[in-house]
C-alpha cells in the first residue's frame, strides 16, 4: 500500500534523524579552523607549493611560517653585557648583523611588524628588571635618575603562529585543540650596548572537550515528529 503524499516528508524525518544519530556519534558535523599569526617576517621559511600541508597547517600561514630554531639560535649568539669579565655587550650594528631589527631595510623610517620599542622602566620590566622610583626630592637626583632611565632602549619581535581546531560531535559536544609557538624576544640595551636578551613565551599544545547547552540534531528532529516540544531543548551538564 502506498502512504499518501502528504504523509511522506512526515515519514521520512525519523529516517532522517536515525541517519544523523548515526553520523553524529562517528564524525564531526561541524569543523572550525582559527588561525591567530603574527610574525616578524625575520627568518621567514621558504614557502613550497607542492609540499603537502601539515595537520595543523592553513593557506594562511603556510607560506607565512618562521624558521623558529634557527631564530632562536641566533638570538641566542646575541652577547650580553658582563662587566666583571670586561665584556661590553654587543652593539646595535653587531646584532642588526645577526638578523634582528625592527625595520625593514636600512630605511629607519619603515617599521617592520609586529615589533615594539620600549624606553625606560618599560624596556627594565620586558626583561624583568622593572624598578620602582625610589624617593626623589632635590633636582639633581630627578635628574640622575632621570639620566638612569634615559639610557635603556629594548625591542621585542613578536612570533606567534597559533592554530586553533573546532570539532562539534552531535553538536552539543565541543572539541578543540590549539596548538602552536607564541614566543616574545627582548633585546635590553645600555648605553648602546646589550645588557640583555630574552625569550618568554613557548610551545602551546592546549586540547579542551566541553559540552555546551545546545541541541543534538536526531533529538530536535525526533521530538518535532512526536510533539514533545517541551524535550526539545534539554540543558546539558559542564564539565
Amino acid at each position: 500500500m502506498t502512504a499518501p503524499r502528504g504523509l511522506l516528508p512526515l515519514l521520512m524525518i525519523p529516517t532522517l534523524g536515525l541517519v544523523l544519530t548515526g553520523c553524529a556519534e562517528r564524525m564531526s558535523i561541524i569543523r572550525k579552523h582559527a588561525v591567530d599569526l603574527k610574525t616578524t617576517a625575520l627568518f621567514k621559511r621558504p614557502c613550497d607549493a607542492d609540499v603537502p600541508m601539515a595537520e595543523y597547517e592553513t593557506m594562511l600561514n603556510r607560506c607565512n611560517r618562521t624558521r623558529l630554531s634557527r631564530m632562536i639560535e641566533q638570538f641566542e649568539t646575541i652577547q650580553e653585557m658582563e662587566a666583571a669579565r670586561g665584556i661590553p655587550g654587543d652593539t646595535i650594528e653587531e646584532v642588526r648583523a645577526k638578523g634582528f631589527s625592527i625595520y625593514e631595510d636600512a630605511n629607519p623610517k619603515l617599521r617592520r611588524p609586529n615589533t615594539l620599542v620600549l624606553y625606560g622602566n618599560d624596556a627594565l620590566a620586558a626583561v624583568g628588571m622593572g624598578v620602582s622610583a625610589p624617593p626623589l626630592q632635590k633636582p639633581e637626583e630627578i635628574k640622575a635618575y632621570a639620566d638612569f632611565m634615559a639610557v635603556h632602549y629594548a625591542e621585542q619581535y613578536i612570533e606567534r603562529d597559533v592554530v586553533l581546531v573546532v570539532d562539534r560531535f552531535c553538536v552539543n559536544n565541543r572539541e578543540s585543540i590549539e596548538v602552536g609557538e607564541d614566543r616574545v624576544f627582548t633585546i635590553l640595551w645600555r648605553e648602546a650596548r646589550v645588557l640583555k636578551r630574552v625569550i618568554k613565551g613557548g610551545p602551546i599544545n592546549n586540547p579542551k572537550r566541553e559540552r555546551g547547552l545546545l541541541l543534538c540534531p536526531s533529538g530536535f528532529l525526533v521530538d518535532t515528529v512526536s510533539g514533545r516540544a517541551r524535550d526539545m531543548i534539554t540543558p546539558v551538564p559542564v564539565h
